[in-house]
Formats: C-alpha cells, structure tokens, sequence
C-alpha cells in the first residue's frame, strides 16, 4: 500500500473529569488513527509551556505523530471540563486556550492531503492560520466538520466547503447546511452547491455511512455496523482516518467505505478513543 502523507490541523485537548485526564480534540484522534494504519502524519496544532502541553507531546509522539509543528505557546494546553448532572454529561469547551493561537508553522507543511475540522476555528489566530494554510497547493483538502456547541459560523463554513475536496458530516450535523431532503439529497446538493468537492461523506450510526462520488453521481452505502457500542468516543474520527488512508492509498471509494465502517466498528466497542487493534481487525482496515 502506497505510504500517505497527511498534514493535520486543529485542537489537542484533555478532557478533565474530576482528578481523571483523558487527551484528545479530534485531530489528535485522527492522527493517531492514520499514524497506527501506516501514514506518516504531521500535527498542526499548538499546547501551552505546561504539565499537560509535556503530556500531550509524549502522547501524540507515542502514536508515531510528527509534532515538528506543534507550537508552545504562552496559554494553557486545551482542556474542556466534563461535569455530570443526573448521570448526564456537559462539556465545557474553555476558550483562550493554545489550540486558539495555532501559529503558522515554519516546518514543512507539505502533504498528500491535508485535514481539519471547525473548533479550532473559533480562534482568531488559529482561524488566520487556518486561512493561510488553505491556500496552499495540497491535493486533497479534507473538512471533518465536527460541530462543537456554537463555536462555527455559516461564513466560516462555506469559506471551508470552497476549498475542501473531501467533505466527511455526520447525520445529526448536516442541518447546518440548511438543505432539506435526506441524507443522499444533502450531499448531492452540497456536491452540486461546491463543485470542488469530489467526495461528501455522511456517517449514519448504527446504519453505517455512505459516500457521494461527484464525478460519477455514486451513491456507495457501507456494511451495517453489528457490534454493541460501549463508547463512541473516537470512532468518527477513526472513520475518517481510516477512510482517508485507504483512499490515499488507491483502495478505492467502496473499500476504503467499508474498511472505514470496519474499524469505527470496532473502536465502540472500546474505552478510549484510541485503542489498541487486535491481530484479526488488520486485514479488515488496511
């Protein structure tokens, strides 16, 4: 399989619930994920001079992730405070923190395709470098929408669905497009709305996911899922790593579908948004 590239944008963050710590930001997720299935990946991203900034390096360097362009910058590493009310869970999303202030990396940002998602947005350093990373020439531009409570604008979305290639939304989230119909009328829609997009993906829960082919007006439909979820934490961006990596790769949009079904599959069934793969899941997922 043909070793990918992958430059990767966005949020590290630890999720903090009383004395227990927990990293993660779905672009760290997702660099792991794509590091694990063989990519060589590159984070873009920023952590504070501090104990969690320390831990955050050690861990993203543990999946194999290249933190060349990962900034210390003067502000708390992310963190979101997770509290329970009636055993239901809140999620404080706190601002001001390093993933606001990304700077654009001196590195080499070069890449098969390059990845990210909506909170780091919110920003106005990290929404700058954003911008300026954008233009740059990369193949493929993959827009892993990922919703966060209120922090994304309509602007902001379709600056980023005018230079993405590859849209990944989940069902609950294509409202923000404002488009009516079901889930194959809204990614033809989108695909008609951004004639850049040669992929919009849709993962659907329990029923799976399925992906728009512009070029060839195709609709492909995944497997259905058939494990019992424990934790969905991780999974969408498992998902999209893996579908990315495969695609990249020259598996093809139906494999690289099914591939990617397979492994988030997997990862519910999980504690933690990372888990190690088992020997009998690699012929599945890569």
């Amino acid at each position: 399989m043909k070793k990918v590239k992958l430059a990767v944008f966005g949020e590290i963050l630890w999720d903090i619930f009383g004395e227990e710590k927990t990293i993660g930001g779905a672009p760290f997720n997702f660099a792991a994920h794509a590091s694990r299935l063989g990519a060589d990946v590159g984070l873009i991203s920023a952590v504070g001079r501090d104990a969690l900034g320390d831990a955050a390096l050690t861990a993203a360097e543990s999946y194999g992730v290249d933190v060349t362009n990962v900034a210390r910058v003067g502000a708390p590493t992310g963190f979101c405070r997770v509290t329970l009310s009636d055993g239901h869970p809140s999620y404080d999303l706190v601002s001001g923190v390093a993933y606001d202030m990304i700077p654009m990396p001196d590195g080499d940002v070069s890449a098969d395709a390059f990845y990210f998602g909506s909170l780091a947005a919110r920003g106005e350093a990290s929404a700058a470098t954003l911008e300026a990373l954008l233009r740059l020439p990369f193949p493929e531009i993959f827009f892993d929408v990922n919703i966060r409570q209120s922090y994304y604008t309509d602007a902001f979305l379709d600056r980023a669905l005018r230079r993405a290639t590859v849209l990944k939304c989940s069902r609950e989230e294509m409202g923000v497009f404002g488009l009516g119909g079901g889930c194959e009328d809204v990614c033809r829609a989108l695909s008609e709305r951004y004639t850049n997009l040669r992929l919009v993906i849709m993962t659907l829960d329990r029923d799976g996911a399925l992906v728009f082919e512009t070029a060839a007006e195709r609709v492909y439909r995944s497997p259905v899922p058939t494990s019992r979820a424990v934790s969905t934490v991780g999974a969408g961006d498992s998902f999209s790593a893996c579908f990315l990596v495969n695609y990249l790769s020259g598996a093809g949009v139906e494999r690289s579908l099914s591939r990617a079904v397979a492994l988030s599959d997997y990862v519910v069934t999980q504690l933690g948004a990372v888990p190690e793969y088992p020997a009998s899941l690699l012929p599945l997922i890569k």
